[in-house]
């Protein structure tokens, strides 16, 4: 199992080797969601506590997945990152963390995902997309509903609705706080999103 520090650091490793095609990667699957649970800890907004886990094992990950990117173009790109292991495929490795690829998700479309996914950045300043709460909690639902999935994926879906739920009405506190215009634009697209795809979770 890997910590948040240990992404950023392959995070970072992977900007600094290829700026170009990480700027293109999005960040799917456990450490989206383990990353709004992070940052969901450190509001500390009463009205939406970050969930507590059943287990320590489940605010952690065994990979980092990405999406909106070929895995090919990671092999070409990285290649001293290849671990070719005695049996079995080629896989990419950085830092210890093995990187693992989704073309397309169960429920979103790769393109659209990363026009809408959240930017974040690291303490050596680099620009990271991950999907959003709203599409990760739609992605968990989904395998969870197909099954068996993966004992983390309840957890996961249940920090995605958290945090799209944090992220209206933080969204909604900013505009009575400052009118302006772009508080409001940003409060009816958040408001659409949850509506088009997530009406349930506008529901408390």
């Amino acid at each position: 199992m890997i910590s948040w520090s240990n992404v950023e650091g392959v995070l970072d490793t992977l900007n600094d080797k290829n700026p170009a095609l990480f700027s293109r990667s999005l960040l799917i699957g456990g450490w989206a969601a383990l990353l709004y649970h992070r940052l969901l800890g450190h509001k500390g907004d009463p009205e939406f506590p970050a969930p507590i886990p059943d287990s320590t094992e489940r605010l952690l990950s065994k990979d980092i997945d990405f999406t909106h990117v070929w895995g090919e173009e990671f092999f070409d790109a990285y290649p001293d990152f290849i671990v070719r292991p005695p049996t079995g495929s080629p896989y990419l490795e950085v830092k210890g963390v093995r990187i693992g690829f989704a073309q397309v998700g169960v429920t979103f479309d790769p393109e659209e995902a990363f026009e809408k996914s959240r930017i974040f950045k690291t303490p050596a300043e680099t620009n990271f997309a991950v999907l959003d709460p709203v599409r990760l909690y739609r992605e968990k639902q989904a395998l969870i509903q197909k099954g068996p999935g993966k004992p983390n994926d309840p957890f996961h879906q249940q920090i995605a609705v958290t945090y799209a739920r944090f992220e209206m009405a933080e969204a909604i506190k900013r505009q009575a706080f400052k009118p302006t215009v772009s508080n409001q634009v940003r409060v009816e697209q958040l408001a659409k999103e949850l509506k088009d795809l997530a009406p349930e979770l506008l529901v408390s």
